[in-house]
């Protein structure tokens, strides 16, 4: 029953490199594998089993980090998994680890990180909010705009110019798009139904 399990496998935009996160008796890692030879490796270095979710995997355009979220989703109270019952509790973050190595750098709390085409920033979910981070730099993560409802299933637009979302307002919900230049906020096509799943042509 401990045999190591993969998931989240994803490819690079250029260069041919596949990345996977390997749960190896609960302790779960990124693994990474680059061409020629294409031998996996670890990218990460966590050894506990500590039940701790790595999500949300995406290479940075120019092929070179991965960003991922760890931690799982909470409950309805708004509570991390916390399955070794640690006295700091646990969270749900999201961080940036390059290639080349190095520990994993934090960008901020939350999930469903988006990056962005131009690879300078990436969008994730904090709160039911949309907020944002830089790449490079130790500056903190923002709040990228306020909205009603709350924020999911983030999307840039294929020139990083536009970040659309859906907006779930309870019995309904709605996708918008937050154009990065004018902030400004639209919906498209607004009713009182379930609209989900934005994709860009």
């Amino acid at each position: 029953l401990s045999a190591p399990f993969p998931s989240e496998l994803t490819t690079s935009p250029s260069g041919g490199s596949v990345a996977w996160v390997a749960n190896a008796r609960g302790a779960r890692n990124i693994w990474v594998a680059e061409p020629p030879d294409r031998k996996g490796r670890p990218l990460t270095s966590f050894n506990e089993d500590d039940g701790q979710e790595i999500s949300d995997l995406s290479f940075t355009p120019d092929g070179r980090s991965i960003v991922f979220v760890r931690g799982g989703d909470a409950n309805r109270k708004g509570e991390i998994p916390n399955p070794r019952s640690r006295a700091d509790g646990a969270e749900q973050s999201v961080f940036v680890v390059a290639l080349s190595g190095g520990a994993p750098r934090k960008l901020g709390d939350g999930h469903s990180a988006a990056v962005s085409p131009k690879g300078g920033q990436v969008a994730f979910v904090q709160k039911d909010q949309v907020w944002w981070a830089l790449l490079e730099g130790n500056e903190k993560a923002a709040q990228a705009f306020k909205s009603r409802g709350d924020a999911a299933q983030l999307a840039f637009s294929p020139d990083g110019s536009q970040l659309a979302f859906v907006s779930r307002r309870g019995d309904h919900s709605l996708v918008g798009v937050f154009d990065l230049a004018t902030r400004e906020v639209r919906y498209l096509d607004p009713s009182t139904d379930r609209d989900a799943g934005p994709a860009w042509s």
